[in-house]
C-alpha cells in the first residue's frame, strides 16, 4: 500500500476573490451619469409638453368664454328684437310689420271710438297674427277690406291683437290688459295648437312637468336659462360640460337643433332621434276649456259680440311627403322624454281641442265658425302645420265676414 504524503500535505488553495459586489458598484456608478443625461434630455420635452397642454387648456377656456359670450349676445339681440312683456312674454313688435303704437297689427287707433266706427278685434296666436304673411295678406286685414266694401257708410276698423306663442291663457290676459279699453264691438278668436303644445314639457322650451297654468312652458324665453337648452340630448360625458365641445360635436356629427324648425332636414334628424307615439296624452285640454270660457265671459261682460272658431290644420293621414316635410310642431314643441305625438296623435289632439272650443261656445251661446272644415288640408292653403298661406287666409276671412253679415251686426 502506497501512501501519498505529497497530496495530503498540500496547502489548501486560497478562496477566490468575491468580485460580484464590486462589479455591481462599478455598474451603478457608471449608470448614474447615464440616467442624469437621459433626464436632462427629456426635461425640455416634458416642459414643452406641459406648456403645450397648458396653452391648449387656456385656448379652450378662452374659446369656452367666447362661446358663452356669443350665446349671451344672441339672447340680448333676441330680447331687443322682441322686447318682453311682464305678463304676456312677447308682443307683435319685432315679430311682424305694420304694428301700430298700441302694439296691434293694424292702422293707428285711439281708445276713444267715434260714433260711426265699428271696431273688430281678432285674438289668437301666430296664425291669426300672420307671421308668414304680409299685412295685406292676413285674414284680419281681409275682413276689414271686405266689410268696408260692403258698408261704405261706416268706418270699419279691424285690429289684430294676436301674437306668436299665445295660448288661450295669454289671450285672457291680453284682452284684459290691452284690448278692453278700446271698446271692441266684435271679438273673433280661434286657438288650439299653442294650448295643445302646453300638454308637453320639451327640455328646450320647458322646465319641470306639466302645470295647469302653463307655467312650466317658458317658450320663447327658455334660452334665458342657459345654453344647455340648445342641445336636445343630455350630457353624455364630462366633455359635454364644455359648451365649445358640444358645439364642435354638433357640427361634426350634424346633430339637430330644436331651434331650427325651418330646415326640414334638421327637423327630420330631430324626429329620428325620438319615437313617434299614437297614445300621446293631451293634459292641457281642461286648462284650455277653463281659459276659453274665461275669455268669452270677459268679452261678453263688456257688451261685445264674441265669435269663436276652430283652428285649421294641415295634419292628415294621407298627407303627401312634400307636405309632411313642412311639419315641425310635434317633434319640436311637443317632445317629452324622447317621445313626440305621431301624425295620428296630432290629428286626434287638434280635433279634441277644436271640439272643446265648440262645446264651450255652445255652452256660452256664442256663434262658432268651423274654420278647420273650411280650409282644405293642402300646401296651397298651408305653409306648415297651422300657418296659412294667402289663399287660406282669404277663406277664413270670407267665412268670418259671412257670419257677421248673417248676424246683422253692422247697421248702416
Amino acid at each position: 500500500m502506497r501512501l501519498h504524503f505529497g497530496s495530503a500535505m498540500r496547502e489548501p488553495a486560497p478562496p477566490a476573490p468575491q468580485t460580484t459586489g464590486w462589479r455591481h458598484e462599478v455598474k451603478s456608478i457608471s449608470a448614474a451619469p447615464y440616467k442624469i443625461r437621459l433626464m436632462r434630455r427629456m426635461l425640455p420635452a416634458a416642459i414643452a409638453i406641459a406648456l403645450f397642454l397648458l396653452a391648449l387648456f387656456f385656448a379652450l377656456t378662452v374659446a369656452e368664454w367666447k362661446a358663452e359670450a356669443d350665446f349671451a349676445r344672441s339672447i340680448y339681440a333676441e330680447v331687443r328684437r322682441r322686447p318682453p312683456h311682464p305678463f304676456l312674454q312677447v308682443l307683435p313688435a319685432g315679430q311682424v310689420g305694420h304694428v301700430n303704437e298700441e302694439g296691434f297689427r293694424g292702422d293707428a287707433i285711439t281708445p276713444a271710438k267715434p260714433g260711426r266706427t265699428f271696431r273688430i278685434f281678432t285674438l289668437g296666436g301666430s296664425t291669426t297674427l300672420g307671421v308668414n304673411s304680409a299685412y295685406e295678406e292676413t285674414y284680419p286685414f281681409l275682413v276689414q277690406q271686405m266689410l268696408r266694401a260692403r258698408h261704405p257708410g261706416r268706418d270699419i276698423e279691424v285690429q289684430n291683437a294676436a301674437a306668436a306663442w299665445y295660448t288661450t291663457a295669454h289671450n285672457v290676459v291680453a284682452y284684459d290688459l290691452r284690448v278692453r279699453r278700446f271698446h271692441p264691438d266684435v271679438v273673433i278668436f280661434f286657438e288650439a295648437i299653442n294650448d295643445l303644445t302646453r300638454s308637453f314639457s320639451p327640455s328646450w322650451f320647458a322646465r319641470g312637468s306639466f302645470k295647469h297654468d302653463y307655467s312650466h312652458y317658458l317658450g320663447p324665453y327658455a334660452r334665458l336659462s342657459g345654453p344647455d337648452v340648445e342641445f336636445p340630448s343630455p350630457p353624455a360625458s364630462w366633455l359635454d360640460q364644455w359648451l365649445i365641445w358640444r358645439l364642435v360635436k354638433r357640427r361634426l356629427a350634424h346633430e339637430p337643433s330644436p331651434f331650427n324648425q325651418r330646415d326640414p332636414d334638421n327637423v327630420a334628424r330631430l324626429a329620428a332621434s325620438m319615437t313617434a307615439v299614437d297614445d300621446a296624452e293631451f293634459r292641457s285640454v281642461e286648462s284650455f276649456r277653463e281659459f276659453y270660457d274665461s275669455l268669452i265671459r270677459g268679452v261678453r261682460s263688456d257688451g261685445a259680440t264674441f265669435i269663436a272658431a276652430s283652428q285649421p290644420f294641415l295634419y292628415s293621414a294621407s298627407l303627401p311627403e312634400p307636405e309632411r316635410r313642412s311639419l315641425y310642431f310635434a317633434p319640436i314643441f311637443c317632445a317629452e322624454n324622447g317621445r313626440y305625438p305621431s301624425m295620428n296623435a296630432m290629428i286626434r289632439g287638434m280635433t279634441l281641442f277644436n271640439e272643446t272650443a265648440r262645446s264651450v261656445a255652445d255652452a256660452e251661446h256664442v256663434p262658432f265658425i268651423d274654420f278647420a272644415g273650411t280650409v282644405p288640408r293642402t300646401a296651397q292653403f298651408f305653409s306648415d302645420d297651422v300657418h296659412l298661406r294667402p289663399a287660406g287666409n282669404r277663406l277664413v276671412a270670407e267665412r268670418a265676414v259671412d257670419l257677421i253679415e248673417q248676424m246683422h251686426l253692422i247697421n248702416d
